[in-house]
């Protein structure tokens, strides 16, 4: 049986590690062509070959690309290549993310701009580089990531603020071309390796019964991911909120089983 993304090239930022690699396997396993982008060959068992391989097994086709999001033209490169080799970008998930400690009084100088083109400019320049393919075909999804953190006062929420006002600004333009752009947070943290790398030990052991297994985000970025500009577009929601909003009637309560209690609250 065809998967529901069947046929679909879907490009992931970010995607040799964590919710990236989760959401590529999670492409794959619906028939998806998945480009996975990332700006090394990466460290065992984070590697771009690795996810390649999860993607594959999963049933789906695999394209490896180093991309370094923080150069337009890195980015420029990898969907050229993207487009030599399949001729079309269906979906562009904008997963890439780089985090640095410090407050605003502290960050470095060099980090607060390499947040900032990878976080931002990054997401961006990956947008531009795919809508001449997707406007040529009058379709395409875009798929930026949102975070609590745009919520709260932070250098990093920063860039996520700005993110969320580009995704309104991209999806009221290309709404009339048959683009849809959404962004989609997790409603509670997931273990990857770079949420627990940016955490001390006592706050990953505080925070365990907030923590949620990275299923219901997958899910959601499937479902959103096959949404056209007249069904939703311009709308900053949750895993939680798509599942409950355009998935099957069973499973809202699948995956609410499955996550802490906070996961479904305000459902």
């Amino acid at each position: 049986m065809a998967g529901r993304l069947a046929h679909k090239v879907a490009i992931i930022t970010g995607a040799s590690r964590g919710l990236g690699a989760w959401c590529a396997e999670g492409f794959g396993a619906e028939g998806a062509a998945v480009v996975i982008a990332a700006r090394s060959k990466g460290e065992e068992p984070h590697t771009l070959a690795h996810t390649a391989g999860r993607v594959e097994a999963a049933g789906g086709v695999a394209f490896p690309v180093i991309c370094d999001v923080a150069d337009p033209a890195s980015i420029q490169a990898m969907v050229d290549a993207v487009l030599d080799r399949f001729g079309r970008v269906d979906i562009l998930m904008t997963n890439a993310v780089y985090y640095a400690p410090g407050s605003f009084s502290t960050i470095s100088a060099e980090d607060w701009e390499r947040q900032f083109r990878v976080n931002v400019h990054g997401v961006f320049h990956a947008i531009r580089a795919v809508l001449p393919s997707m406007i040529q075909n009058r379709s395409g999804n875009i798929i930026t990531v949102s975070s609590v953190a745009a919520e709260r006062i932070s250098h990093y929420g920063a860039t996520k603020r700005a993110v969320a006002g580009m995704t309104v600004g991209f999806a009221e333009e290309q709404r009339e071309n048959g683009i849809a752009v959404n962004a989609l947070r997790p409603v509670a943290a997931i273990r990857t390796p770079g949420w627990e790398e940016s955490r001390p030990a006592e706050v990953l052991q505080t925070r365990a019964h907030r923590v949620s297994p990275p299923d219901s985000y997958v899910e959601a970025a499937v479902l959103l991911a096959m949404r056209t500009s007249a069904e939703c577009t311009g709308q900053a929601l949750t895993d939680a909120e798509v599942i409950n909003r355009f998935g099957a009637p069973e499973s809202l309560g699948h995956f609410k089983a499955m996550n802490a209690p906070v996961w479904s609250e305000g459902l």
